[in-house]
């Protein structure tokens, strides 16, 4: 596959990452406030974490395509940006990953563990978790912003969400993030059917 039909690719991409995130953020608020299945080892706890990797994998095949359309003109903050996102979000998969392999076999042998302030290494995981999340994502938006690359309100809202992406731990804190994502998806699918729709330039001195 050429790099050109790659390049195609990003915006469906960014938009199924931003359906999955947006979608598994309802489901978690569905089931932990309106259903009240808030147990961690439940079947529905694995599901519905599951399906939050699958949107934390997708969003770093979006994010990838996303820095490599506007590269050059993001420049080294850009790079910085598309690197410190990259960590965070891998962070965040696996924080996921946890929550829905290891998190349901602890509340079942050792539910105290589950219960009680998070303290020592696990507070500076989440810490630099969350943090480096918010940090690569609000970096990346500000080189999105001065790039000029994608719509300038979409990314403004993607450093609105890095920043909220603090809170990247709780629902439903990632969704500004996501929007922002598929925002910037829809335009440059929008513009690539703009491209296929319209005729190509007749050749010069016909």
């Amino acid at each position: 596959m050429s790099m050109q039909s790659l390049s195609r690719l990003v915006g469906p991409v960014s938009i199924a990452a931003s359906a999955l995130i947006i979608v598994s953020q309802f489901v978690n608020l569905g089931f932990g406030l309106v259903l009240g299945v808030q147990s961690a080892d439940s079947m529905v706890h694995t599901l519905k974490y599951g399906l939050a990797i699958l949107a934390m994998y997708v969003l770093l095949l979006s994010l990838t395509g996303l820095y490599l359309r506007q590269a050059e003109s993001a420049g080294k903050l850009g790079l910085a940006g598309y690197l410190v996102a990259f960590l965070g979000t891998l962070l965040v998969a696996g924080d996921w990953w946890f929550e829905s392999f290891i998190a349901p076999r602890l509340a079942a042998v050792a539910p105290e563990a589950m219960t009680g302030a998070i303290t020592g290494s696990m507070a500076v995981g989440a810490g630099a978790t969350f943090g480096l999340f918010a940090l690569g994502w609000t970096i990346f938006g500000i080189a999105t912003f001065r790039a000029k690359v994608y719509p300038r309100l979409a990314a403004a809202l993607l450093m609105i969400g890095g920043v909220v992406g603090i809170l990247a731990g709780s629902t439903p804190y990632q969704i500004p993030l996501a929007v922002a994502v598929g925002w910037i998806g829809y335009s440059l699918t929008r513009s690539e059917q703009t491209k296929t729709i319209l005729p190509a330039p007749a050749p010069k001195g016909s």
